[in-house]
């Protein structure tokens, strides 16, 4: 971005370009340029061209923190806001992350940048709980999607019922909820039906039958990632922890945008979105998983009402009908 001429209303100071950096930033970001603000965003940043409101995602690093406290301590500074989307205090061991944001050093940075921020941007209200312990003035705004989705006509697997789900390597007490059931399902499911699993590959740790999935690498971006989901229904499992508690309802708002019926947890945020039985059903307990997969994977008609009123609520959750949220927080 170019700051020669005049300070950016807003900047944000990326720790990635993948589904948090896109979604919590990029994305935001771009929707207040087009209502007038100059907004910039990049993992690199010009010490010398600082903008008006600067939104540091998850500065947690020696160098970048090392760099938020220098500009804390200018008689002149931009308003700081950081942001963060996950309680990275109570992260399980399983959690391909736990080894960095877990040692002392990162728990100390995070917490001395969280106080020195102006204000943090969060997630949800549980999200909310845990920071406000560091820094009082916490502004909850959810993750929204582009309205572009709601449109966007999914590609099919002719003559396939497809089972999907994609994410990061952050999710082994997820899947240990969901994969035992979903093996025995598909041990006993007509040939018909597969899985599609996108991102980290869970499906040897749930020894599910090779035969019957399909796995594609991480994709680096999330326009990219969203435009190959091909599932009929979306697998949303949810371990009950701490960490998990404060997570969005992200996974299932992605599937209601693409009229894709999920079977999640009964748990958090997934259990506050989906209405059961109109726009996905929940899993109360061991034996649902099997029996919500088998119920979905007979009944095409069921899973067409569901997607169809699933995309119907997703429509109140677009980043362009809520782009005031981060306005407010950056002004």
């Amino acid at each position: 971005m170019d700051f020669a001429d005049a300070p950016l209303d807003a900047f944000g100071w990326l720790a990635d370009r993948t589904g948090c950096g896109y979604i919590r930033l990029q994305l935001s970001l771009t929707v207040l340029r087009s209502s007038g603000l100059r907004t910039g965003w990049s993992e690199r940043l010009d010490p010398e061209h600082l903008p008006r409101t600067l939104i540091g995602q998850r500065v947690t690093m020696p160098g970048p923190t090392w760099r938020w406290q220098e500009i804390v301590a200018r008689r002149q500074r931009p308003k700081l806001v950081y942001e963060i989307d996950d309680n990275l205090f109570e992260l399980d061991p399983s959690n391909s992350t736990y080894g960095f944001f877990n040692s002392s050093d990162a728990q100390q940075n995070m917490r001395a940048n969280l106080r020195a921020a102006d204000l943090v941007t969060v997630t949800t209200e549980p999200l909310a709980e845990v920071v406000r312990s560091h820094n009082p003035d916490v502004h909850v705004i959810p993750n929204y999607l582009p309205a572009w989705l709601l449109e966007h006509e999914r590609p099919r697997r002719e003559g396939k019922v497809v089972i999907g789900w994609g994410g990061s390597a952050t999710h082994t007490m997820d899947w240990e909820v969901c994969g035992p059931h979903v093996r025995r399902y598909l041990n006993r499911a007509p040939d018909h039906v597969q899985v599609h699993v996108m991102g980290a590959d869970y499906t040897h740790q749930a020894k599910l039958p090779q035969g019957r999935v399909r796995v594609t690498p991480w994709i680096q971006t999330a326009p990219e990632y969203w435009r190959s989901i091909d599932y009929d229904i979306m697998l949303a499992p949810l371990h009950p922890h701490p960490f998990n508690a404060s997570k969005s309802n992200l996974r299932v708002l992605e599937a209601a945008f693409l009229g894709i019926p999920a079977v999640a947890s009964d748990y958090g945020p997934y259990a506050e979105f989906v209405q059961h039985g109109v726009t996905g059903l929940l899993a109360k307990g061991d034996h649902d998983w099997g029996r919500h997969l088998r119920a979905l994977v007979e009944d095409p008609q069921m899973r067409a009402e569901l997607g169809a009123n699933a995309r119907r609520q997703a429509g109140a959750w677009t980043i362009e009908g809520h782009a005031d949220e981060w306005r407010k927080a950056i002004a």
